[in-house]
């Protein structure tokens, strides 16, 4: 054999020469190795799988050990030490959450420095690369990390050491999937478990079966609370039902209000017992109110909702309670996504973001019902795009719930 004939000699050109290619988010492959040339130029090598493909290996410092092939006992674990302190390896990789590349591969090719791109005995373009035995591993975990190298352990591709079977574990009625983790506007390789719904709480429902098809592709915006409670702009049309006569009638899915006192948490945290505030609710039961009855929580006859005061502004004060369900909410838009916040204090001129002043207010609590909630939306004029939800949900509509709350087939 050529290759071990020539690395026997010990001549110039005979030295070995390791070069590593690291899988990246999107399935194509960063390349390095541990040093360059001697006048200082990277090194390069034809590819294995299109040997017209020349590939630059960008020299980073790199250490590993552990690359020893045993016959018997437990399967090798070498490790990959490389230098994060440039941004070389995050730029190349495309990020700096090293997390994302758990599983993701890395090829170990191993040559002489004369069979590289320029050197005597150079392949060429169109001839398959001279090289050893290329090696092909799995980034199994993360065993160290500071902040100038991280090391991945990394495991064969067949080695099945602590791997848990079945691999994913299900905790009852609880969704594990990552809210918005496989949202249609990300791309396909962000794209992280089986929760589709959109990061804006953009929603078209398909299918009306009652409106017919004209009702079809309107997109409605959607947000709902951990606590399954539906976020509808305070601008609406709400009929004010404490004022209201008890031969009032309300129609299935009216919009009411309440007033009722809460106590405020003022900007230096002292309380305002009290204070006066508006609850909202929807109607779940046609009916009058005296049929009705009072609004609450433990009454079927209605279902609580939560309302956003509009697009943020900075000299506007927001306000807080002690029970935090009560604060107020708002929409932003950063990055191009519009996003609610809810406010953790009272206080003005603070951008919302995650932070000590806000946290995002549409959130997944994780159920059944939260997933219907969504997918489910049944909107009161299936044709307009600002209309809110009617009471219930639409129980024809398929849920990417990720738990399993039973033997039977949900829709």
């Amino acid at each position: 054999m050529t290759l071990v004939s020539d690395f026997q000699k010990q001549q110039p050109g005979s030295e070995l020469v390791e070069l590593f290619e690291v899988e990246k988010l999107d399935g194509t492959f960063a390349y390095f190795t541990q040093g360059e040339d001697s006048d200082g130029s990277s090194l390069q090598m034809y590819d294995y799988s299109s040997n017209s493909t020349l590939r630059t290996y960008a020299p980073c410092p790199i250490t590993m050990e552990g690359f020893d092939i045993k016959a018997t006992g437990a399967i090798t674990r070498p490790v990959f030490n490389i230098a994060i302190i440039d941004n070389t390896f995050s730029t190349a990789v495309g990020t700096t959450d090293y997390d994302k590349l758990l599983g993701k591969k890395i090829i170990r090719r191993v040559t002489l420095k004369r069979y590289l791109q320029g050197e005597a005995s150079d392949s060429g373009s169109g001839n398959n690369p001279i090289e050893f035995t290329r090696q092909v591993w799995t980034i199994a975990k993360i065993s160290a990390r500071d902040a100038i190298t991280i090391t991945f352990e990394l495991a064969a591709p067949f080695d099945l050491q602590g791997v848990t079977i079945p691999a994913r574990e299900i905790v009852s009625n609880a969704c594990p999937w990552e809210y918005t983790g496989a949202s249609p506007d990300l791309a396909e390789h962000a794209k992280c478990g089986g929760c589709s719904w959109d990061r804006q709480g953009k929603f078209t429902r398909q299918n009306y079966t009652t409106t017919g098809t004209a009702a079809n592709g309107v997109e409605h915006t959607v947000y709902v609370t951990v606590d399954n409670e539906y976020i509808v702009p305070a601008s609406g049309s709400f009929t004010n039902y404490t004022a209201a006569a008890g031969s009032a009638s309300f129609a299935l899915g009216a919009y009411i209000t309440t007033t009722g006192t809460a106590v405020k948490v003022n900007p230096n945290g002292s309380l305002a017992a009290g204070t006066s505030i508006l609850e909202y609710w929807v109607v779940n039961t046609a009916g009058t109110k005296t049929a009705l009855g009072t609004p609450a929580d433990t009454n079927a006859k209605f279902d609580r909702v939560r309302v956003h005061q509009g697009a943020y502004s900075a000299s506007t004060t927001y306000n807080a309670f002690t029970d935090d369900k009560l604060n107020d909410i708002v929409t932003f838009a950063s990055s191009g996504l519009t996003h609610t916040w809810k406010t953790k204090g009272t206080h003005a001129g603070n951008t919302p973001g995650f932070s000590d002043f806000w946290k995002r207010a549409d959130e997944c609590g994780k159920t059944l019902k939260s997933c219907g909630k969504r997918f489910g939306f049944s909107p009161a004029d299936a044709t307009a795009a600002t209309s809110r939800a009617t009471a219930g949900i639409n129980t024809t509509a398929t849920l990417p719930f990720g738990a399993f709350p039973g033997s039977k087939n949900f829709k």
